[in-house]
């Protein structure tokens, strides 16, 4: 095994492949089973600038997208994206690399928001990859309150667009928020276009296109979020909404998950490239 680390980057590789993870947000930046990339992050994007970056698989919590409650958050997808998580172990061999990182209430008290869920909330994540699989699995820790949060993972998956489906999810109900409508499908969604759905179940899926697949699949989800920007999103570069499609799973909007006091929530993702 090979370990590289600096500015915050931690990565590891072996005959297996490589990953990468960033300190900042604990946000895996890049995974490369067999050599061959697998994450999306948009040319204009620099790994360590303080908000979350498009790209890899950042962590939301413990809100997504603009929150349910009745505040306003004051930037999407929550605190855990905008602090340094401390690497509590880093190990692999030619077969697979496993990392765990760490961080608390703590470290995001002087964010704005943070005074909206306990002081003392903790999160671990345990990332292991290998060539064939990547599996992330964020624990929330709530000591001593009760917390009402929202959590997801946030993938951006290497894939041609204007080609790609997601299949998995027919018959699920979605709130589609690119066109204020609510609905489901019988067939595969077809992803060359604005997208922006929460569906109501946490389904395993496969994502295909031109350029080959990937499965997913979580535990301790009850969302699955589909989205692309589209061309006239502004998210990332002209032109660079053709190289992705972010699928991601969590608990958010309605589904959004109560700790009790002393309690955890564990969701666990595994991305299987075919």
């Amino acid at each position: 095994m090979n370990k590289k680390a600096g500015d915050g980057l931690i990565s590891l590789s072996g005959d297996w492949g490589s990953i990468s993870v960033h300190e900042l947000g604990a946000t895996v930046t890049s995974w490369r089973p067999g050599g061959r990339e697998a994450l999306f992050t948009a040319s204009n994007e620099t790994p360590g600038a303080a908000p979350m970056w498009h790209g890899g698989i950042p962590v939301c919590a413990p809100w997504f997208g603009a929150g349910p409650g009745d505040w306003k958050v004051p930037f999407s997808h929550g605190l855990v994206s905008r602090v340094r998580w401390k690497v509590i172990s880093t190990a692999g061999d030619d077969d697979r690399a496993h990392l765990t990182l760490a961080t608390d209430a703590a470290a995001t008290r002087d964010l704005p928001g943070a005074n909206h869920f306990p002081s003392d909330l903790r999160y671990v994540l345990d990332i292991v990859a290998d060539a064939s699989r990547l599996t992330l699995g964020l624990t929330i820790v709530s000591p001593t309150r009760d917390a009402v949060v929202e959590l997801a993972f946030h993938p951006y998956l290497l894939t041609d667009a204007p080609t790609a489906s997601v299949a998995g999810l027919e018959s699920v109900g979605f709130t589609d928020y690119a066109v204020s409508a609510v609905g489901s499908e019988d067939s595969p969604v077809a992803v060359g276009r604005y997208l922006d759905r929460v569906y109501e179940q946490a389904r395993p899926t496969k994502v295909t296109s031109q350029s080959g697949s990937l499965r997913l699949a979580a535990q301790g989800a009850s969302s699955v979020i589909v989205w692309n920007p589209g061309p006239a999103g502004t998210q990332v570069p002209d032109g660079e909404w053709e190289r992705f499609v972010c699928v991601e799973y969590g608990c958010v909007k309605r589904n959004q998950t109560l700790i009790p006091a002393g309690g955890t929530h564990l969701l666990r993702m595994t991305i299987t490239v075919d």
